[in-house]
């Protein structure tokens, strides 16, 4: 039990070093900006790659890719409604910051620590269908909704296949269902590359974060995560006791869909012109409340 609060306290060390950097004029918008762009392009598509080092085909378990991409797209479909009487900004940003889930960052490290191979497997699928919309298509639905380019198939697709991580990923799945394989010294070196992402990723966050004390802002965020983690009790319970798999899948799944939003969120975020800032608190935000809901279920089920 101690490694999994020594690892979430270094989550949570991190992102506070950042923004006391931040704060102090050590780093500013333009290292933001550095960090981003080394983590779309470099890092998480090395970490993609990586992941994929252990995968064994099981046809059986591909509905839990179908299960990620369905939560990110009923989560958009919440975020859409919820700001349906507002302007096209707070759309997009609702559809971004409503939806996503920091698997690889986060829940991976925790189920990897106390359920091994399997806890690995089931959060790689998970996240195969969760990243898909995350590095493509959620900011892709987002861009047109704030009308960055014209909305026609041909942008929409643009804007999706522009994402270095979601071709990765596209190109991975592929290779997956084909049974292809690189040698190992490629996953090696991948790997090598991909342990920066969860660092990058929660310095990310760091430099995004707020101190905020605007009623209007709290309030907002209070909305979105409290409606974040009703759903997402719902649908662990529905996960927990309907889903045709063994008790050992169901209960990963329930933890997973428990894990905070995703890190890209502030990135989309800032790329669809959205309040990082307000972002950057939601990510905050539900890094701490993930802690504290996934270590008490897995204290409870003695994993």
């Amino acid at each position: 039990m101690d490694a999994i609060f020594i690892k979430a306290g270094g989550y949570i060390f991190i992102i506070t070093v950042a923004y006391i950097l931040k704060k102090i004029g050590l780093f500013g918008d333009r290292d933001q900006q550095t960090v981003m762009k080394l983590i779309m392009n470099v890092t998480l598509p090395a970490a993609v790659v990586s992941g994929f080092s252990h995968f064994q085909k099981d046809p059986s378990l591909i509905l839990i890719t179908v299960l990620g991409l369905a939560m990110n797209l009923i989560m958009i479909g919440i975020g859409y409604l919820m700001a349906l009487k507002k302007g096209k900004e707070e759309k997009a940003f609702n559809i971004i910051n409503y939806s996503g889930y920091n698997i690889g960052t986060f829940a991976m490290p925790y189920l990897q620590s106390f359920l091994g191979d399997m806890g690995i497997l089931v959060a790689c699928l998970f996240d195969a269908g969760n990243a898909i919309m995350c590095t493509g298509v959620t900011y892709a639905i987002a861009s047109q909704i704030i009308g960055k380019e014209n909305a026609s198939c041909k942008n929409f697709l643009k804007r999706i296949f522009s994402s270095v991580p979601f071709d990765t990923y596209v190109i991975m799945l592929a290779f997956y269902f084909m049974n292809f394989k690189f040698p190992e010294a490629v996953y090696n070196i991948a790997s090598i590359i991909g342990n920066a992402n969860p660092f990058l990723a929660m310095f990310m966050i760091g430099l995004s974060f707020e101190v905020v004390f605007e009623k209007d802002i709290l309030k907002q965020v209070g909305t979105t995560l409290i409606i974040r983690y009703l759903i997402a009790s719902v649908v662990a319970y529905a996960f927990y006791k309907y889903l045709p798999f063994g008790i050992e899948i169901r209960k990963i799944l329930a933890l997973i869909v428990f894990a905070p939003m995703s890190a890209l969120n502030i990135i989309n975020s800032i790329r669809c012109n959205g309040d990082k800032e307000k972002s950057g608190l939601i990510n905050s935000l539900s890094i701490l409340i993930s802690l504290i809901i996934m270590t008490g279920f897995i204290i409870s089920w003695n994993f």
